[in-house]
């Protein structure tokens, strides 16, 4: 690894999108070091010696061990990152979970964890290693299902009554982001955070990736490419904003 690489975890980065994230980093530059963050340790270490596989490989690859909903896991993780590197470029809270649960309550409780909480405690253990960084990139993966606009469109495909949980989830992600970018903002003017939403993609999130293919979804290396974008400055002219596949979404 060279001095002047990029050190980028992302979370949930074994498999789907973020595996897609990382991919696409490190076969389109030497730059980049990424960190595959996994729940299973044997997992992500799969993950890495596939990528390391491929032909043309110009990044370089690691693990690390992280459970986003415990926060002994997290502080864990954070300290064996400052440990070997002593700062953080680039965070993508890319882990998340869909509700599957048959009560609405239950099914909020456990998504809301992973997908909001998770991504919180994820952010507030690593700011001091991103803040040691010259140029910070702080993105969360959210998704315009979780836009309020376009739930109370009804010319909008995202017009519907399903997915409760996971949209409101989506939502308050938005939030999040939209305070970490005034917070950070103030204390660090080349701070950046975004909320870069991949679109539709045939991933296994859901165990059925044919009937996503069946509803028109893309193959998980183009919203990987998406949120790839935002961490390599493409999309900067639209900090602290949710952007994507159709340009910049609407709350």
């Amino acid at each position: 690894m060279t001095a002047k690489q990029i050190i980028t975890l992302i979370t949930g980065a074994n498999q789907g999108l973020g595996f897609e994230v990382a991919k696409n980093l490190v076969l389109s530059s030497g730059s980049y070091h990424v960190i595959i963050g996994s729940r299973d340790p044997s997992k992500g270490a799969k993950a890495v010696a596939n990528l390391q596989s491929l032909p043309d490989i110009k990044g370089t690859l690691d693990t690390l061990e992280i459970e986003v909903t415990d926060d002994e896991s997290v502080d864990t993780a954070a300290e064996a990152v400052a440990a070997k590197h002593g700062r953080l470029d680039v965070l993508v809270n890319n882990a998340g979970i869909l509700g599957q649960l048959p009560s609405l309550r239950d099914s909020l409780r456990a998504v809301l964890n992973v997908n909001v909480i998770g991504a919180a405690s994820v952010t507030e253990a690593f700011l001091p290693l991103l803040r040691k960084s010259e140029e910070p990139r702080l993105i969360f993966v959210g998704s315009s299902i979780g836009s309020i606009t376009g739930a109370s469109d009804p010319s909008s495909p995202y017009y519907r009554p399903q997915g409760t949980d996971y949209r409101v989830s989506k939502a308050a992600l938005n939030m999040l982001m939209v305070q970490y970018h005034h917070i950070l903002g103030l204390e660090k003017k080349n701070f950046k955070v975004f909320t870069a939403d991949p679109g539709l993609n045939a991933t296994n999130f859901t165990g059925d990736a044919d009937s996503l293919r069946a509803r028109g979804a893309a193959e998980p290396h183009v919203g990987g490419a998406v949120i790839a974008d935002v961490v390599k400055g493409v999309r900067d002219a639209d900090v602290g904003k949710m952007v994507g596949k159709y340009g910049v979404s609407p709350w």
